[in-house]
């Protein structure tokens, strides 16, 4: 009968010595050094920025300190999460998810530090999610100056929001949505429906791609964000001379400057019937195409831009005088469909060369395309832009005249 053979003492000392030094790796990582429990947090949401002589709704004499250096012309207002105990999660739902501390002083940081002399939890940045500015401070300070310091601090998302405010910023901190949501995710998520609705901004509107756009020399388009009768819209763009504030665009310039640039996803094109006055039709873009690409014919620059659409007719509010399978309505409705969108893309277009805000990409496209061209004109881009034709050409194809019909 044969006997299992005897375990040797070198692999017996090696598993011993192998579960020591697990037991001692295990000791060594358990837990953090620099550990704080979540609810030792402070999460701010969104910040506002307002003068400080403007407004002082809800001010207090508390919010301020003594200053070594300079004046205290800005007024910064940050909401905070409030995170409570699950037992009292219904206690609380009325009182709101956040609470709003503000204070005053001309840097960002200093009164961010002195912020914490009003509250019991240290202030973290990382899920930051909007940022709104007074318009009132664009219009004494430059772009650059208010975000410097969102841009320079490591803990500050590239995809938070910038948004302008007309009048006072820190009353918009008070919105509570009807979502469930705090204000600060309710204002960040509206811009997700910029695919599907022409008249919000582009995504191109946060910390990240204006920081971009204003170290490449750009114009910088933001959204402009309405408060009233405890209601939020956006309602047309900020513009930017680079980092000065010009003034505000309405939706349907904003509407044509998106056509141009193609970055449409969704939304609709409505036109008057000309038949009929006071009636008239709809059309859902499905897909969306351009091309822009600019020309040099010896001292002479111009530009064309291709565009090609496909959709539905969505909507017919004078049905009753046409017939919706008739192949002549459907011809015409994508002729009227393609002159909507040149007069839409030729009215922003004028506004832009009135401002000299270059909206269309015209210098990025030449730059990239015809940089022999750039290289001699440059330094009389603004006297040159202005002037420079952009030939449109459009071409609409209607693929279905909705389910029912």
């Amino acid at each position: 009968m044969e006997t299992a053979p005897a375990r040797s003492d070198f692999s017996v000392n090696s598993r011993g010595l192998l579960g020591c030094i697990l037991l001692v790796c295990c000791l060594l990582t358990a837990g953090c050094w620099d550990r704080r429990e979540l609810q030792e947090r402070g999460f701010v949401i969104a910040v506002a920025i307002d003068l400080a002589e403007k407004g002082k709704t809800g001010g207090s004499e508390l919010e301020t300190f003594t200053q070594g250096v300079g004046t205290k012309p800005l007024r910064l207002s940050v909401q905070v999460l409030k995170l409570t105990p699950a037992g009292r999660a219904a206690e609380s739902k009325s009182e709101g998810k956040t609470f709003v501390v503000s204070n005053t002083g001309q840097f960002i940081h200093e009164m961010i530090r002195d912020m914490l002399g009003q509250t019991s939890k240290g202030l973290y940045f990382e899920h930051i999610q909007a940022i709104l500015i007074s318009d009132a401070v664009v219009k004494e300070y430059s772009l650059r100056q208010i975000i410097d310091f969102w841009r320079r601090d490591a803990e500050m998302r590239w995809r938070t929001r910038l948004y302008i405010v007309p009048g006072e910023a820190r009353k918009v901190l008070d919105f509570q949505p009807p979502t469930g949501e705090t204000g600060g995710m309710f204002l960040s998520n509206i811009s997700r429906h910029y695919a599907r609705d022409p008249h919000i901004g582009s995504v191109r509107t946060d910390l990240g791609f204006t920081s971009q756009t204003l170290d490449n020399g750009g114009d910088v388009l933001l959204p402009r964000l309405e408060y009233k009768d405890k209601q939020v819209k956006f309602n047309g763009l900020a513009v930017f001379r680079q980092d000065k504030f010009i003034g505000y665009w309405d939706e349907y310039t904003i509407k044509g400057v998106r056509l141009a640039r193609g970055n449409i996803k969704s939304g609709i094109i409505s036109f008057s019937c000309p038949e009929h006055p006071g009636h008239g039709v709809s059309f859902e873009i499905f897909r969306y195409n351009t091309i822009l690409t600019p020309h040099v014919e010896g001292d002479n620059i111009y530009f064309t831009l291709s565009i090609t659409i496909r959709g539905n007719i969505s909507e017919v509010t004078c049905q009753q005088f046409h017939n919706s399978y008739d192949t002549a309505f459907m011809e015409k409705a994508e002729e009227l469909v393609a002159e909507e969108i040149k007069r839409n893309i030729s009215h922003s277009l004028n506004i832009s060369r009135r401002e000299g805000i270059d909206t269309m990409y015209f210098k990025k496209y030449l730059k990239a395309y015809e940089p022999r061209t750039w290289a001699r004109i440059q330094d009389q881009w603004d006297d040159i832009f202005p002037t420079i034709p952009l030939y449109v050409d459009v071409r609409v194809s209607i693929q279905n005249i909705g389910e029912h019909n």
